[in-house]
């Protein structure tokens, strides 16, 4: 479809305007702190917070494994899908409105830090701090994979897969390196929007060459032929009883809230209550339109090609334009592919940035200052942080270069890894009984849940969801056998929160 040339031109173009934008605002804030470089220091205006927000939480799914998860699920798949966005403003309105109210007066700068702030235990910081860092390898390699394949088949096989993930890689990681939070949200504010109404005009451009532009012409077709697309468990049987409750789940919690690079924007980011509450009413409306656009390309596929498996159908946009597009406009067709790139570009290194941007601050704040007692100036905990995201891009680079057969396997593991933490977040603000020890053994314990439900195949149907009820059942057991946390502890977490609760509230 696309010369070489032309996808490394487009390739190239958009990684040097990332490159400028990142330089651009390490020029305006060469004194900021550490705090700024690594959260933005609270300042992000509502409009950029809400875009950041949704740019880093799409990642490659809206491209590749969205489309493909679709064609394989079926409708009841993108039911189970959109029936976790009303948990989402109630996670935000209980949950992480709380976590911001308390880094407007603790300053926080990990993920691990609220919890540090509440139980006081180095362990709980290390555990949490590996968790965290653990996930981010495997998401970071998924975008790699992705936009290395999008080029490569965009190309007809006329651009290197490996050539690619080393050029974006190494443009991925100066980027974040330079422009920290602040340039990472205002990009993702430029991408989410390419990335939506990319996907968008793909939608509709393939549904008018397939189908006439008439919806109900596509309906009929997929009725017809592939009935077990609108049925449970649907077409690849991806919908038993236990996705229904288990992918829901993840999604509300190990996906919007528990990753550490949304928890960093939904928690720690925004300039204000007022901010908070525009993310929790506009990422669920926005959330719903990316996922129908993605679901509509799942239904295009599954009526204009069905019988494809596996790889292939986490390929459907670009072979959709090849073959459907393409007979009905040459120049249209070329375009789309174009846009299809540059929509796999943005969605999917908006996720990268954010991963990369927090596993810097992890290693440099967590292990090094507060694990390790390493003293160091603001300056060199930058430049730390800077070095371990090189490290974990050139990890992820490599996972990249051999990758699983499926993207959608990378992702929804790290999303699992993390359910079993929101438990212990939800006891620390609510419950002044929880304890340290509680807290150490519920998360060792759902991590451990989650990879035996791997190991013996329950895995892919709940995801962290026992792993999740194991840290929750645990967390108040052993909280009532072991010592209540000291009185000074609890007085100057929970001081803090009323303090933040009486002046923003009353605003």
């Amino acid at each position: 479809m696309l010369s070489g040339a032309t996808v490394w031109i487009i390739i190239i173009v958009y990684m040097a305007f990332l490159l400028l934008l990142g330089i651009y605002t390490w020029w305006r804030e060469k004194n900021r702190s550490t705090q700024d470089y690594f959260t933005a220091g609270g300042s992000i205006k509502w409009f950029i917070l809400v875009m950041t927000y949704i740019a880093s939480l799409m990642s490659t799914w809206v491209f590749f494994a969205g489309p493909g998860g679709y064609y394989r699920g079926g409708l009841t798949f993108w039911i189970s899908e959109l029936s976790y966005i009303p948990l989402f403003p109630v996670i935000t309105y209980f949950v992480m409105n709380k976590v911001w109210l308390l880094n407007s007066q603790r300053n926080y700068s990990t993920p691990a830090d609220i919890y540090d702030d509440r139980f006081r235990s180095p362990l709980l910081r290390a555990i949490l701090a590996l968790i965290f860092f653990a996930v981010s390898l495997p998401y970071v390699a998924s975008v790699f994979i992705a936009c290395a394949r999008g080029a490569e088949i965009a190309s007809g096989g006329n651009v290197s897969y490996s050539a690619v993930i080393v050029v974006i890689g190494l443009a991925t990681l100066l980027f974040v390196s330079v422009g920290g939070m602040k340039s990472i949200a205002l990009a993702d504010t430029i991408q989410g929007w390419i990335f939506i109404l990319g996907l968008w005009c793909i939608a509709l451009f393939a549904l008018n060459a397939g189908f006439g532009g008439s919806l109900t012409a596509a309906v009929d077709s997929v009725w017809k032929n592939t009935n077990a697309w609108f049925s449970y468990p649907g077409p690849d049987n991806w919908v038993p009883y236990a996705a229904r409750l288990g992918y829901p789940l993840s999604c509300a919690i190990g996906w919007t809230v528990m990753l550490p690079h949304v928890f960093i924007r939904a928690g720690y980011s925004g300039d204000s209550l007022r901010s908070q509450r525009r993310l929790m009413t506009m990422a669920p409306i926005l959330q719903a339109v990316v996922w129908t656009g993605t679901m509509l390309i799942g239904l295009l596929a599954i009526g204009l090609v069905p019988g494809l498996s596996g790889t292939d159908t986490e390929l459907i946009i670009p072979y959709l334009i090849n073959n459907i597009i393409l007979p009905h406009g040459a120049g249209v067709a070329v375009v789309l592919m174009g846009v299809f790139i540059l929509g796999a570009l943005a969605v999917g290194l908006s996720t990268a940035n954010g991963f990369l941007l927090v596993s810097g601050s992890i290693v440099s704040e967590d292990v090094l200052q507060k694990l390790l007692k390493v003293k160091v100036s603001p300056k060199q905990q930058m430049l730390i942080a800077r070095f371990v995201v090189i490290i974990l891009g050139f990890a992820s680079m490599w996972l990249a270069l051999n990758p699983p057969q499926l993207i959608w396997t990378l992702i929804m593991f790290a999303i699992a890894m993390v359910m079993p933490i929101f438990p212990i977040l939800v006891c620390a603000l609510y419950w002044k009984r929880a304890t340290a020890p509680a807290a150490v053994v519920a998360s060792v314990a759902g991590v451990v849940t989650v990879l035996l439900t791997y190991k013996f195949g329950l895995g892919d149907a709940w995801y962290g969801a026992f792993g999740m009820l194991v840290s929750a059942v645990l967390m108040v057991i052993v909280s009532y056998l072991t010592k209540e946390t000291d009185q000074q502890v609890l007085d100057e977490f929970y001081g803090a929160l009323e303090l933040a609760e009486a002046a923003h509230y009353e605003n």
